[in-house]
């Protein structure tokens, strides 16, 4: 029997991509603030949970990751999204971040050609894709991450953007410890890097985690003013 050789690829195709997404838009925005959920949720998810400690003059996005994860439960099916792909076991990307980056790039350019300043929150698996999202924009004015883990082997050159993590010390899926660690590595090359640990937080979006991040663009924008 004659054995045929095979040949295994990773081919970069070019094709239309479908996101859903949910926005807010003023009438005369001062801003834009992307919002990145965490893994295998939904962008109406993140957007929900910090509207209410956003400023009313920026334009808000919060769009779906490319990626669909199937969840079934006693209602039956529904899906939640993924930016990437790692596998832990032998920590290399199955799919990694160029899609997203992609995708979130030509969004922005649709819904920002004025390039206003733009702020990135993204949470979990989102506030490790933020950072790399911020790169990719000349015009990230500031980048935090809530409840996530940073990589420092993608972020190897200065940043342009200061950046934030906030962590809850009751985080029991990515521990503060960690979290804190990868921080420690890449914060030399942003400007005006800060790490904050939130007591009586855990890995989620909480009232008090949406506080802070007011706080932070309050305080942001009120010093970019001077």
């Amino acid at each position: 029997m004659k054995i045929l050789q095979e040949n295994e690829e990773r081919l970069e195709i070019k094709s239309l991509v479908q996101m859903d997404l949910i926005s807010y838009i003023p009438e005369n925005p001062k801003s834009i603030i992307l919002l990145l959920h965490g893994l295998s949720e939904k962008g109406k998810r993140i957007y929900r949970k910090l509207l209410p400690y956003l400023p009313q003059d920026a334009i808000i996005l919060a769009p779906n990751a490319p990626f669909p994860i199937q969840r079934e439960s006693a209602f039956g099916l529904s899906y939640g999204f993924s930016w990437y792909f790692y596998d832990a076991k032998n920590r290399k990307y199955f799919l990694d971040q160029k899609m997203s980056r992609a995708a979130l790039d030509e969004i922005l350019k649709m819904y920002n050609p004025k390039s206003l300043p733009l702020t990135i929150i993204g949470f979990s698996q989102g506030g490790y894709l933020a950072p790399l999202v911020g790169m990719d924009q000349s015009n990230t004015k500031l980048v935090i991450g809530l409840g996530c883990e940073f990589r420092d082997t993608l972020i190897q050159n200065k940043l342009h953007f200061p950046l934030i993590g906030i962590h809850g010390e009751d985080d029991n899926i990515i521990s503060p410890e960690s979290s804190l660690s990868s921080f420690n590595k890449i914060k030399h090359l942003s400007p005006n890097a800060e790490w904050l640990s939130l007591p009586d937080t855990k890995h989620e979006v909480s009232a008090i985690m949406g506080q802070k991040v007011s706080d932070i663009l309050e305080k942001f924008h009120a010093e970019r003013s001077l």
